[in-house]
């Protein structure tokens, strides 16, 4: 008899409970990479903004411009870092993290 290309139904509830299990904990475990991916860009679109800023100040010329752009990256930041909260809650998500207070030269 050929072996079937499908993987096994659970033949039972205990088998079914833990493939439950398995799944949850994936799905926890993805939240959480998501959650605090979103963490990191909100930090890097801070440090953009910041060098926009930066760069109005040395190209008055086209200032508006840049700090408009400014405004949108941290506009998407305070977005980012909200979905972080969502799926962290507020401790994890805060916790780490560039909140636009160091120097645009910075890491």
């Amino acid at each position: 008899m050929a072996e079937k290309d499908t993987p096994a139904e659970p033949s039972g509830p205990d088998e079914s409970a833990d493939a439950l299990d398995r799944v949850r904990g994936r799905a926890s475990e993805l939240t959480t990479r998501i959650g605090r991916l979103a963490s990191e860009i909100a930090d890097s679109e801070e440090r953009v903004a910041r060098t926009y800023e930066d760069s109005a100040r040395l190209r008055p010329h086209a200032a508006d411009r840049l700090r408009d752009a400014a405004k949108e990256a941290r506009d998407f930041a305070a977005r980012e870092r909200e979905q972080s909260r969502r799926l962290l809650g507020p401790g994890e998500s805060d916790e780490r993290g560039d909140r636009g207070d160091a120097p645009a030269g910075g890491p």
